[in-house]
């Protein structure tokens, strides 16, 4: 069996939750984004990073929410499950260099235009153009393939970066990526000592 890494782990922490706050009329239409740092650096955790090598009592987990853009569920007595939408090529290829760039370790977020500009020209020849990054961008940012939000700017305060980051819920960036949505990963949830994590999340926010 394979190890279990920080990327699965991440994923398998925000489907609880999310089960966990359903019912919670605070946290309807928002959904929990999980990410897994080094408690001593700050630093995130790299996705590929098998878990042995992190601990609660040695890391810290961040959990903050976003808008949920889901679909419409289909009638329970439709029994016919919707097929994985296809990806072209270059969205495919998109998907995975982002990916590669979320995993990045000592970097919280991904900068679009950093993104757009070095790094995808460097993976593609065809993206040397600009308008054809552009295009591939515009065309997984609408299909919510990648998320973006604003993020302090480091340098400079007073002027927000906009992020970018793959909806890893998505069925096609999930079978393209190798990890399955309905996996249980290989492993089972362990019992942590202290009040539930939803309460946790309920006091901080008041």
């Amino acid at each position: 069996m394979s190890e279990i890494t920080i990327k699965e782990l991440e994923a398998e922490i925000e489907r609880n939750l999310s089960a966990s706050l359903r019912n919670l009329s605070q946290f309807a239409g928002f959904r929990p984004h999980v990410s897994i740092h080094d408690k001593k650096t700050g630093r995130k955790k790299r996705h590929d990073t098998s878990v042995e090598n992190w601990s609660a009592g040695s890391g810290e987990i961040r959990v903050n929410f976003e808008a949920a853009h889901e679909p419409a569920s289909p009638p329970a007595s439709d029994p016919v499950r919707p097929s994985t939408p296809e990806v072209n090529d270059s969205v495919a290829e998109l998907i995975r260099t982002l990916d590669r760039a979320e995993s990045r370790p000592g970097y919280d977020f991904v900068a679009l235009k950093w993104f757009r500009d070095s790094v995808l020209p460097a993976v593609r020849p065809a993206w040397a153009d600009a308008g054809a990054r552009a295009a591939v961008l515009r065309d997984s940012i609408e299909r919510r393939i990648v998320l973006t939000s604003k993020v302090p700017n480091p340098k400079s305060p007073m002027f927000p970066v906009t992020a970018i980051r793959l909806n890893r819920s998505l069925p096609e960036v999930q079978t393209l990526l190798g990890a399955a949505a309905d996996s249980p990963l290989g492993f089972q949830p362990v019992a942590i000592r202290g009040e539930a994590l939803s309460a946790t999340v309920l006091r901080e926010r008041r």
